[in-house]
This record gives C-alpha cells, structure tokens and sequence, in this order.
C-alpha cells in the first residue's frame, strides 16, 4: 500500500558514512536470533531512546562507525512516504470481489503515524503491527495471529511482502507467498492467484 521504506536506506548510508547493504545489515542483523535492538523496538520491547542509540553503538563501533540517535530516529518518524497506487488500487478491487485483506506490518511505535498519513488503514479487515502484538515478521506466530484475526485458515491467505525472508516465514505456516517486485508485476501475482 505503501512505497517501501527500505528505499529510504540511502539516506542512511550517506549519512552513516557506510554503503546501503552494509547499514541495512547492521541495523537489520543477520537473522532474527540476533542481539538486535531493531528486533526490539519493532516488538514494542525498545523505544528509539538513548539506550537504543547505546546498543546500536555497540554494533555500529564493529566497522568504526557513529550511529546518530537523533538522525535515525527523525529518519523513521518524520518519514515522508508515498502510497502505492497500484497496490491500493488492488486492495480495492479485492475487496470488492469479497476477499478479506489484512495488513501485517513490522513496524515501530515512532513510525506508525507515518502509516496512517500514507494509505487509507480502513480499508483493512485487521491489522497487526508488530509492535503492538510484540512478534515480527518472520515468526510464524505472526502469520498464525494474523489468519486468525481474519477469521481464516493460514492455508487460505497469501502473503505480499518485500523481503523474501518474509514471504518463506509466510509459507512455513502454509500461506502461498508473492515477493513484491514492482507494483505492476505483484498486482499483475495478485490477479492470477486471485483469478480476477
């Protein structure tokens, strides 16, 4: 529904001083085992504090780097973002034609008003933030939590997400996954898997 913050990642890298791949690593981890105070805050464990500024620190001095508190912290709630057309356009035709839609969203407390001030929330059936629901994306129990809150099996949704890590979490539990390439090629998924 949302353009991807994601594509916001070079400013943090030219701000940072280190190259996309490598910011996102660092903020992102390598997997959802790890000692990540993004982990945290997106489970509603860790507010973007001074002690979450201390932690990435701590990772961040691995590459001698500085992680800027204040910096990051406007970066996801002063947000500028676009809504995607092309997927609010499909989330209307689905919803029309009946079909349940549900966002599920790793997210932020910081950056939820950056949410609502870019898609139309209401055209949602449920949604789950993982902040408020204190599980994230991949964990299966988040899929789980989601199907159940549509009121629907997990072998009966289908997943969009931009991040293949994601989608395998998704399908794990038995939902069919689409990776969100573009907008036109997801709708175009979108279509065929929902035959409309």
């Amino acid at each position: 529904m949302a353009k991807s913050p994601l594509g916001r990642v070079e400013m943090l890298a030219d701000h940072f001083g280190a190259g996309k791949e490598m910011i996102m690593g660092l903020i992102l981890g390598q997997n959802s085992a790890d000692d990540n105070p993004w982990f945290d805050a997106e489970c509603g464990h860790q507010p973007l504090n001074e002690d979450f500024g201390q932690r990435m620190q701590k990772i961040f001095n691995n590459h001698n780097l500085t992680f800027d508190l204040s910096y990051f912290r406007a970066w996801v709630a002063d947000a500028v973002n676009e809504p995607d057309l092309g997927m609010e356009r499909i989330v209307n035709q689905l919803k029309e034609d009946g079909i349940k839609v549900g966002l599920l969203t790793n997210s932020v407390p910081e950056f939820w008003p950056v949410i609502e001030r870019t898609i139309n929330t209401k055209l949602f059936d449920c949604i789950v933030d993982s902040s408020k629901v204190g599980l994230r994306k991949p964990d299966e129990r988040i899929y789980e939590l989601t199907a159940r809150k549509l009121g629907m099996s997990t072998s009966s949704c289908v997943m969009i997400d931009d991040l293949h890590h994601n989608v395998k979490g998704a399908e794990k539990t038995g939902m069919a996954g689409i990776l969100f390439t573009s907008s036109k090629e997801t709708e175009e998924a979108i279509k065929n898997y929902f035959r409309i």
